[in-house]
Formats: structure tokens, sequence, C-alpha cells
């Protein structure tokens, strides 16, 4: 049987306080296509068992349909990498306007490039000899 891959509520930034520190703090990294901001959470937190993201998307970006489309093509991108990425990281993902006619591959390999230019990969574990 093979694990569920789903987004639980556990991954998922929630607070606007949380929203509001990862952005004040946490490097950043732009494109046409988003603006990802990202934090390693302090060690006093109580979860580090995965990485956590916030997706936000304005008006600007378009109609709800549109916003709700652009947010859900995001966390599939973060479903599908989620255990290559630190699991002491919060990730804030802001949307922009081009990120609606977006080709996957290419949302992906942006994605992929912000993760390693933010330093969010995960290290190799090291083979057992």
């Amino acid at each position: 049987m093979t694990p569920k891959l789903g987004l639980s509520a556990a991954r998922r930034l929630k607070r606007n306080n949380d929203f509001v520190r990862v952005r004040r703090n946490g490097k950043t990294y732009r494109c046409r296509y988003f603006a990802l901001f990202s934090t390693i959470r302090a060690s006093n937190s109580a979860d580090f068992s995965s990485a956590r993201i916030g997706i936000s998307a304005s008006k600007r970006v378009g109609n709800a349909v549109a916003r709700n489309r652009v947010k859900r093509r995001f966390r599939e991108l973060f479903r599908k990498w989620q255990f290559d990425i630190r699991a002491d990281v919060d990730i804030v993902i802001s949307s922009r306007l081009p990120a609606i006619e977006a080709e996957a591959e290419d949302l992906e390999q942006r994605f992929l490039h912000a993760i390693q230019y933010n330093g969010l990969r995960r290290r190799p574990s090291k083979p057992s000899t």
C-alpha cells in the first residue's frame, strides 16, 4: 500500500502571524511566476516532522477561479516535492499573474530552482556500509 501523499493541515501555514514572520525574516526568491519566501523554524517550535507551506494569490492574479487554480497548482508542486525539502522550513509562495498561463513543467522547474537557491533541499543521507 502506498503512503498517502496528501497535504495535511499540519503542513499548511494558516495564521497571518506565520505569513508575516516568514515574509519579514525569510530568504526571498523572485521570478515572473511567483515570489518564494522561506525561513527556518525556531528550535523551540513544537513540530519538525515536515515542511509547511502557505500560498497567497491577490486579486491582481484574477478572479476566484483563477486564484484557486493557481493555488492548487502550487500545493500540488509542494506535495510532490515535500520529502525533498528540509523538515524545519516554512515557505510562503505569493503567486503572480503570469502563473495562470504557465506550463506545468516550467512552473515546476522554477519551484525546484527556488528551493535549491534558498538552500531548502534536504541533505542526502549517507548510505551505511
